[in-house]
């Protein structure tokens, strides 16, 4: 480590420093000044995106709950949030909702298709890994009505499986159960009764089990 007698050297040694590592400093700050100004825009964008999906959001939420609000204003609001603001939570959310909605009215190919457009925008780095999770549960469940069984797997495979909820291995369970693959539907219906905490979920599971091992 270099030693100085005065002052006056080290500021000479400061500056003979900042002369030979000039060009590196300044690209160096300049990288620094982008990455803040980035940084600092990209929150201001997404707040100001969120903040008019919010609206639209609760203008398509209440045409919902009124019987007097046309299917066709409802259906504007919809197209509107998905088109200028499909990666904020509040589209995700009504995508979610709608695709519900199809499931239970027995619309299956329309809340498919929804709940793939979910999975498709909730992926990724700037993804929503909750709602990641509910689309894949949800599009797996279909695929399962359909007796899409390598689907269902498909879907399901890159759950973490060390942390799968109860009813993924269920599933898997019932998707397995279907291409005849018995042991190892077994493995994980057991798998999912030993981490349900629902009585009536176990119970189902029980029947599963006894059904494959009888």
């Amino acid at each position: 480590m270099a030693e100085y007698s005065s002052d006056e050297e080290r500021f000479s040694a400061f500056v003979n420093f900042f002369k030979d590592h000039k060009n590196t400093l300044v690209i160096g700050f300049l990288l620094l000044a982008f990455i803040l100004t980035s940084s600092i825009g990209y929150k201001s964008y997404s707040s100001s995106q969120n903040l008019k999906a919010a609206e639209i959001y609760d203008a398509w939420s209440v045409g919902l709950a009124n019987e007097s609000t046309s299917a066709s204003n409802n259906k504007e609001n919809f197209d509107k949030l998905q088109e200028k603001y499909a990666n904020t939570g509040y589209a995700q959310l009504a995508r979610m909702i709608r695709g519900s909605s199809f499931a239970r009215e027995g619309d299956l190919d329309a809340a498919l298709e929804d709940f793939q457009q979910l999975l498709d925008t909730t992926s990724g780095f700037f993804g929503n890994d909750m709602l990641n999770s509910i689309a894949k549960i949800n599009i797996a469940r279909i695929e399962l009505s359909k007796q899409n069984y390598s689907s269902v797997l498909a879907v399901l495979e890159s759950f973490n499986s060390e942390s799968e909820h109860p009813l993924v291995y269920e599933v898997k369970g019932d998707a397995l159960a279907g291409l005849k693959k018995n042991d190892l539907a077994l493995d994980q219906y057991s798998l999912a009764l030993e981490n349900s905490q629902n009585e009536s979920q176990k119970s189902l599971l029980k029947m599963k089990i006894n059904k494959i091992t009888n």
